[in-house]
């Protein structure tokens, strides 16, 4: 598959992706677990914006995000749900989802999984806002290494959910501009 293009270079490809020590973002078409900070995190994250995802990842979630655009990528023709923008490939959904972000007068397009679409979206976002959680689950989904054209530019203090009794961080990356990688 070709790389999707946007069709407003201004607009920032935003991942948002919470994995475990293995990249495991997921296990059975749910997430692998359960931690109400970081679903907090992202609501704060992706609200009043545009969200791309896959199929499975909207039914995981079983309604669209409220307050959010949320475009569904599916090779299903008929497929269709209430509260939601059906595109038939990723590029499509991206070129339709930045005319949406450009009417909003707004400059970021969050892709919210699952891991094929963090996987062909990789080489072209610019920001990856992960929450990484000290787990190591058995999973079957996964987000894909982050290589060096990445840097790492905030991270949050160690957080822990006492009710679960799992660890996690917050961080931020940004591409890294070939600019100022080469000087």
């Amino acid at each position: 598959m070709t790389q999707p293009v946007l069709l407003n270079n201004s607009i920032k490809i935003v991942h948002v992706v919470a994995f475990d020590q293995n990249h495991c973002i997921g296990k059975d078409d749910t997430l692998a677990w359960h931690i109400p900070e970081d679903l907090k995190h992202f609501k704060s994250i992706t609200t009043g914006g545009v969200v791309v995802m896959g199929k499975k990842t909207f039914l995981s979630m079983g309604k669209p995000l409220p307050n959010r655009i949320n475009w569904v990528v599916t090779s299903d023709k008929n497929w269709r749900a209430d509260g939601v923008k059906v595109a038939h490939s990723l590029e499509e959904a991206m070129e339709q989802a930045s005319i949406d972000i450009k009417k909003m007068n707004q400059n970021q397009l969050f892709i919210i999984g699952g891991g094929q679409i963090y996987q062909q979206t990789l080489a072209i976002a610019d920001v990856l806002e992960i929450t990484r959680v000290d787990l190591a689950i058995d999973g079957d989904a996964f987000y894909p290494r982050i290589d060096d054209s990445f840097e790492k530019v905030w991270q949050s203090a160690p957080q822990h959910d006492d009710k679960n009794g799992i660890g996690f961080i917050f961080e931020r990356y940004q591409r890294i501009d070939k600019y100022e990688k080469n000087n």
